[in-house]
């Protein structure tokens, strides 16, 4: 599966980019991470997930099985996470990380988070260390 994090947000700050890139190390023996500063979707295996606090809230659980369900029916190969307000696309469903508006470049780091927490369910292996 690869997950693609569509965030056309100013440069980073440091610290968030340095958070972000320590989770899409942890995420490398489970997937694959794209981030970019544009969305194209559309193509065969595209699923797309709009990120707003307005979405509906999973727990991590809920989360892991919502990406096992799409990875276990073949027909998603790419599900590409778009950050609120940055773009007008057709998105297939919206999820919320959390009920209030959070900087582009937390949201990212939070995304990348969630989605190695539900890796880490799906693979039965502990969390925290």
């Amino acid at each position: 599966m690869i997950y693609y994090i569509a965030c056309p947000c100013r440069k980073p700050r440091w610290f968030y980019e340095e958070a972000a890139k320590e989770y899409e190390k942890r995420l490398s023996r489970f997937c694959r991470v794209v981030r970019a500063d544009h969305c194209d979707p559309g193509g065969e295996g595209d699923y797309v997930i709009g990120l707003s606090p307005d979405g509906a809230q999973l727990s991590s659980e809920d989360m892991a099985n919502r990406f096992l369900s799409m990875e276990s029916r073949g027909a998603v190969s790419r599900i590409i996470f778009v950050v609120e307000g940055n773009m007008s696309i057709h998105v297939d469903e919206t999820w919320a990380l959390i009920s209030i508006r959070l900087p582009e470049d937390l949201t990212v780091v939070l995304l990348l988070e969630q989605i190695y927490r539900a890796q880490k369910i799906l693979h039965h292996e502990p969390y925290h260390k």
